[in-house]
């Protein structure tokens, strides 16, 4: 899906915070390319874009450089880049961040994702599509956030399962897999003590949640505003839930 992002007025506000000097907020040539690095590996440090620029007659001006890079990105890369600037310049410029984040993000704060154990099987897929969610979600791209939170899930279960309740390694369906997650938690937790079971209890409710935000919602009912609250009603249960289940990891 192709967003309404007016990225021309983002990066004129951005720009002026980068062009700050002497200020936390500014940014020279290299410190830039150093950020766009981040997202996209393969671009050229300052001193392989320099020449390169030279040799084809185009300005070596900060203001133009950067708005080069910035618009030869792919749009989600765009996005991920707009994200680590506004992570990074807050502190410094809340207000002016706060109205970039307003046209690039619609002033949305994303919640932090749950980083899984590397030891654990499957880690880097669920890393991967943990951290893709809110993404998707910032690229307008509603049904890839809500399967992503699906996958999250069913990789997160499967995982325990394999590791604390081998002999149920079999199951697929993420219902069923839930159950058994749920009541071997609940059994660890009733050998400790008192808890409260209504906490545990709601992660097959939230599940079914997610399952049914991923089969099919009608757009026709809900508009397509609806897309938005699903993935990232979606994305905040996973959350919920992985950070519950990473403390019996």
């Amino acid at each position: 899906m192709t967003s309404s992002v007016n990225w021309i007025a983002a990066y004129n506000r951005l720009f002026i915070l980068l062009d700050r000097r002497d200020t936390p907020t500014y940014h020279s040539g290299p410190s830039f390319l150093r950020m766009v690095q981040q997202v996209d590996p393969g671009s050229p440090s300052y001193e392989q874009l320099m020449p390169l620029r030279q040799r084809q007659g185009k300005s070596t001006s900060r203001k133009s450089f950067y708005w080069d890079i910035i618009l030869e990105l792919p749009e989600q890369q765009r996005f991920q880049l707009f994200r680590l600037f506004i992570d990074e310049l807050q502190p410094h410029a809340k207000d002016e961040v706060d109205a970039i984040r307003a046209i690039v993000f619609g002033g949305g704060y994303a919640v932090p994702t749950t980083v899984v154990p590397v030891d654990l099987w499957n880690s880097e897929k669920l890393n991967n599509s943990l951290k893709c969610i809110d993404h998707a979600i910032d690229a307008h791209q509603y049904n890839r956030a809500t399967t992503l939170s699906y996958t999250c899930l069913e990789g997160l279960y499967k995982t325990y399962v394999r590791k604390h309740v081998p002999e149920q390694a079999g199951l697929t369906d993420l219902l069923p897999l839930c159950k058994v997650v749920k009541d071997d938690i609940c059994k660890k937790l009733q050998a400790q003590g008192p808890f409260p079971f209504e906490i545990v209890n709601a992660m097959p409710t939230l599940t079914n949640a997610i399952a049914n935000s991923r089969n099919g919602f009608s757009e026709s009912h809900f508009g397509d505003e609806s897309q938005r609250w699903l993935a990232i009603f979606a994305r905040d249960l996973t959350n919920s839930i992985g950070r519950l289940m990473l403390n019996f990891m």
